[in-house]
């Protein structure tokens, strides 16, 4: 069974993955993290939302995020343990170096 998934990112920016699993159940976890995106930062609200993919810890781990263009904020792609799937983490504001902790 294979599930294509198309995903308009922003106004110039669309992806298109294709998700080959044994049956509709399979193929909708692996694909949940495109299927669940809504389209919009929940923050801000713009629709001008990008994909990026980043490596840490000298290369031993990757993060794939939408990013927001208009306020900076990220929803990161959590993958499960068993390495079936991706699941969407709740957006989070920007990271700024310098900001004063929160009291």
């Amino acid at each position: 069974m294979k599930l294509e998934v198309n995903l308009k990112l922003n106004e110039t920016q669309s992806i298109k993955a294709e998700f080959d699993a044994i049956n509709i159940q399979e193929a909708v976890l692996q694909a949940g993290s495109l299927l669940a995106y809504d389209g919009q930062c929940e923050k801000c609200g713009d629709t001008n939302v990008t994909l990026q993919t980043r490596v840490a810890g000298e290369g031993k781990y990757k993060y794939t995020e939408f990013v927001c263009q208009g306020c900076n904020a990220k929803r990161q792609m959590g993958e499960y343990r068993d390495g079936s799937g991706f699941f969407l983490k709740p957006w989070e504001d920007a990271y700024v170096k310098d900001a004063a902790p929160q009291q």
